[in-house]
C-alpha cells in the first residue's frame, strides 16, 4: 500500500512538472506558446513637403514573444529615387518582450523645380517569426514647395498653364449659382460634361441641407414674373449643399437683368443676361476655401434648346485662396453647347494677375477648345505670355497637351514638353 501511494505521489509530481514546463500551470513556465505579434504600418498615406523628413511608423502589436524582424524598401511612383527622395531599405528588429513602434525616416529632396505632386511607396516584406498585418504598404505624396513665378521658363510653364486654366474654368463654375436660385444654367460635371440643368421655381429660401440662404427678389414691374430690370440679392449663411460638399457664405447680387422669352421654363427662343456681384462670397468644402469679390457678366441664350450660347465677361474679378490673390481683368469667354451631340466649343481671352506668379500674364485662344462628352478637351490652342516669354498650349488629344516655350518672346520655340491633362488638373 505504501508503495502504491508513493507511486501515485511521484506520478503527481511528474504531471505537475510537465504542466509547468508547457506553461500550463500557475501562470509560470516558458513563453514558447505566447504570440509573437503582428507587424504593420500605422498609416498607409503620408503628405511630405519638399525639404522635410517623413516619419513612417511600424507597429508591433498583439504579442511580444521572441525576436522578430521585417524588411522595408521604397519604390518609385511618379517620384524618382535619387531625384525626389533617397532610395531607402533596411530591416527593423524587435527584441523579445518588446512591442510598440519603430520609425522609418526618409528625407524629401528640396529642389527648385515647380512641379505637380509626386509619389513613392514604402513596403514591408519578409517578416520573420511574426505576422505581417494588412497595412503593409504606404504611399508618400511629395508636396512641392516652389512657386511658379514669372517669367515663363521650362521649369514653371506647366504650373503657370494649370493656374491660367483653373482661373478660366472657375468663371464657368460660378454660373452654376443660377441653378441654386432656380434659373436656367449650363452646368458642368467634375469631368467637364456640358449639360442642361432643369430649373426649379425660384423661391425666397434656397434649400440648403444645413445653414440658410435667403433670396430677395425685387419685382420692379410687379408682374410676379422674372423680367427685364428685376434684381435678386442672395445672402448665404453657411449654406451647405450635401450633393457637392460645398458651403457658401456671404452675399451675391444679380443686376442689369435682361429677359426675353421664358428662360425659367426654357421655352425657346429665350435669353437671360445678368451681372453677378460678389461681396466676399466664400466657398468651402474643397482643399482650400476661396473668397470671391468683383463682378461677372453672364449672357445665356437658346433658340431651340438644342444649341445654347454662353458669354461670360468681367472688368475685374478677384479670388483669394491660401493667402494668394488672383484677379481676372478684361476677361471674355464664349461657349457654344450642342446638347444633342453633347459637345462644347470654347474661346477665351483676358489678363490674369497673380500674387503666386508674382506678375501678370495675358492669354488668348488661337483655336477654340472642343470638348466631347464628359472628357477633357480633344482640340484647342491657347497662347499665354508675359512681357518677355510665352507658352503655347496645344491640345494633342483628350489625354495629352503640348507646351511650346518661347523663353525670349522672339518667336523661337526653346523647349517643347508634353504633359497629360491629369497633371494640369492637380
Amino acid at each position: 500500500m505504501n508503495a502504491q501511494m508513493c507511486a501515485v505521489r511521484w506520478l503527481s509530481v511528474l504531471c505537475l512538472a510537465t504542466l509547468y514546463a508547457c506553461g500550463g500551470g500557475g501562470g509560470g513556465g516558458s513563453s514558447a506558446l505566447a504570440p509573437p505579434g503582428t507587424l504593420q504600418l500605422l498609416e498607409t498615406s503620408f503628405d511630405a513637403t519638399e525639404g522635410t523628413v517623413v516619419n513612417i511608423l511600424v507597429a508591433r502589436s498583439g504579442g511580444s514573444s521572441g525576436v522578430v524582424s521585417v524588411d522595408y524598401a521604397t519604390a518609385d511612383g511618379t517620384g524618382v529615387a535619387g531625384m525626389d527622395y533617397p532610395a531607402t531599405n533596411g530591416t527593423l528588429t524587435y527584441a523579445d518582450g518588446v512591442s510598440g513602434n519603430q520609425t522609418i525616416s526618409i528625407p524629401i529632396t528640396d529642389d527648385d523645380t515647380v512641379e505637380s505632386p509626386e509619389t513613392f511607396t514604402v513596403t514591408l516584406s519578409n517578416v520573420s517569426r511574426a505576422t505581417l498585418g494588412a497595412n503593409s504598404s504606404a504611399t508618400i505624396n511629395i508636396i512641392d514647395n516652389d512657386t511658379a513665378t514669372l517669367p515663363i521658363t521650362v521649369d514653371n510653364a506647366q504650373a503657370i498653364t494649370a493656374d491660367v486654366l483653373e482661373a478660366i474654368i472657375s468663371t464657368v463654375d460660378i454660373v452654376d449659382i443660377l441653378d441654386v436660385i432656380g434659373l436656367p444654367a449650363i452646368g458642368s460635371t467634375n469631368s467637364g460634361l456640358a449639360k442642361f440643368l432643369a430649373p426649379d421655381i425660384y423661391t425666397e429660401i434656397v434649400p440648403c441641407d444645413t445653414g440658410e440662404a435667403t433670396v430677395t427678389w425685387n419685382d420692379v414691374d410687379n408682374n410676379l414674373e422674372m423680367s427685364t430690370g428685376d434684381t435678386f440679392d442672395v445672402l448665404f449663411n453657411m449654406c451647405f449643399f450635401a450633393d457637392t460638399g460645398a458651403t457658401l457664405d456671404g452675399a451675391t447680387s444679380l443686376t442689369n437683368m435682361i429677359v426675353t422669352g421664358d428662360p425659367v421654363n426654357q421655352i425657346p427662343p429665350w435669353r437671360l443676361a445678368t451681372t453677378f456681384g460678389f461681396d466676399n462670397l466664400s466657398e468651402t468644402g474643397g482643399a482650400d476655401p476661396v473668397t470671391v469679390g468683383g463682378s461677372l457678366d453672364i449672357d445665356l441664350r437658346s433658340d431651340d434648346n438644342v444649341v445654347v450660347n454662353l458669354s461670360i465677361g468681367t472688368a475685374s474679378l478677384s479670388a483669394q485662396q491660401s493667402g494668394n490673390t488672383e484677379t481676372l481683368t478684361d476677361f471674355v469667354l464664349t461657349a457654344t453647347f450642342d446638347l444633342n451631340a453633347v459637345t462644347e466649343a470654347v474661346s477665351t481671352s483676358g489678363t490674369l494677375t497673380s500674387s503666386l506668379l508674382e506678375g501678370t500674364v495675358t492669354f488668348e485662344t488661337l483655336q477654340e477648345f472642343v470638348v466631347i462628352g464628359d472628357d477633357n478637351p480633344s482640340a484647342g490652342q491657347l497662347l499665354i505670355n508675359d512681357s518677355s516669354s510665352s507658352v503655347l498650349v496645344t491640345v494633342l488629344d483628350n489625354i495629352n497637351v503640348q507646351l511650346e516655350i518661347d523663353l525670349e518672346l522672339d518667336g523661337t520655340i526653346d523647349q517643347t514638353i508634353v504633359v497629360p491633362w491629369s497633371e494640369l488638373d492637380d
